[in-house]
Order: structure tokens, then sequence, then C-alpha cells
């Protein structure tokens, strides 16, 4: 969404139209074995940016709230579920388009559950 999907995504919005948006955020690129990416923040080591990155983390959300009348919610899945739940329900009470962005941990980070 940070990257390839950020096109459709910012369409989507800017036509102001009633839909919601589930952004799951883990990052980096999962599908290609957690190489750096727009979304990753800086100083975070992944693949191609081994001696952490070096640039900011695109601010999605920031830039999304640009537009007219748009809802933009983040959250961390598993972090805070209550918080998680409020943000998907104002995000469907909305009357426009909504975003909701939530950090989802991803198998290339190596955490333990």
């Amino acid at each position: 969404s940070n990257d390839i999907g950020f096109g459709g995504i910012d369409h989507a919005v800017a036509l102001g139209e009633n839909i919601n948006i589930l952004i799951l955020d883990t990052e980096v690129y999962s599908n290609t074995g957690g190489q750096s990416s727009k979304a990753t923040p800086l100083g975070s080591v992944a693949k191609f940016a081994q001696k952490g990155k070096r640039t900011q983390k695109k601010d999605l959300g920031g830039l999304l709230m640009t537009y007219k009348g748009v809802y933009v919610a983040s959250c961390a899945m598993g972090a805070n579920y209550a918080q998680c739940v409020k943000a998907l329900q104002e995000a469907e009470a909305h009357d426009g388009p909504s975003v909701v962005i939530c950090y989802a941990p991803c198998i290339e980070h190596r955490t333990k559950t």
C-alpha cells in the first residue's frame, strides 16, 4: 500500500466514495522475504538495509488525511484489541472513505509468539 498499491488507494480515497479500506502494514515487503520498503521505519534492519534504513517511513495516514472527509485510524493488531475494534467500528460508521492502517507482524520479523 505504500509502494505498488498506493496509486489505487490514493485514487479510491480521492473519489470521496463511501468505502472502507483495511491496510495490514508489516513494514516490509513480506512476499519477497522481508525486504526494506517505503513502509520500513528509519533505522530498521531489513533485507537491502542491513545497516539500517536511512529514510523515514512513508506517512501513509498523513497523506490520505489531506483529502476532505476521509477517516484515517492506526492500530497495532494484537497490542490493544479494544482500540483496534473501536477503529474498525468508527471506520464502518463513517460516511465517506475510511482507511484503517493496522501494524501486523510478519514471519520475517522473526518474533516469538
